[in-house]
């Protein structure tokens, strides 16, 4: 055999762990073991057969599908992960957090229940009921909005409307 020819199949060389593994294997090639001339090519002919059978050609850029909300993973990444590094919080808050707070503050300033569920797309009134504890004055709020209802009514009467 000449020196410019292919060298036969055999074992390689070793990697630095000591394995060693047959010339021409597509895992030996594609982990960057060997890039030896027999190598090379038993990984050409490969690629050039499943290109002929027309698999491998460049895949389209993959695009999201959604329904025309924004993705977590880039509000997270673009907005929300920013946000915190600008607020210097020493403490990590969640989205849950977030929603919590926002039912927790609506309801604190008299927000309908029914309301405060339909805004955070709860099916049930119950699971919106969970909010409730964060109220340590819902009562007085409640008989606060009773009382401006009476009001109401009762101007209205005297308004003649």
């Amino acid at each position: 055999m000449g020196g410019d020819e292919p060298q036969p199949p055999g074992l390689g060389p070793a990697t630095q762990q000591g394995r060693t593994y047959n010339h021409g294997t597509l895992s030996g090639y594609t982990a960057g073991r060997c890039r030896c001339d027999y190598c090379r090519g038993a990984f050409s002919l490969y690629r050039a057969a499943r290109r002929a059978k027309g698999k491998d050609n460049p895949r389209p850029r993959r695009v999201r599908e959604t329904d025309g909300h924004i993705p977590n993973d880039w509000f997270r990444r673009n907005i929300w992960n920013p946000a915190l590094a600008a607020a210097g919080l020493n403490f990590k808050p969640t989205m849950r957090d977030l929603r919590h707070a926002h039912a927790s503050w609506l309801l604190n300033g008299g927000a309908d229940l029914q309301v405060v569920k339909e805004r955070l797309g709860h099916a049930s009134i119950a699971t919106t009921e969970r909010y409730l504890h964060t109220l340590p004055d819902a009562d007085e709020t409640a008989l606060e909005a009773l009382a401006r209802t009476r009001n109401r009514s009762t101007r209205s009467i005297t308004d003649g409307g």
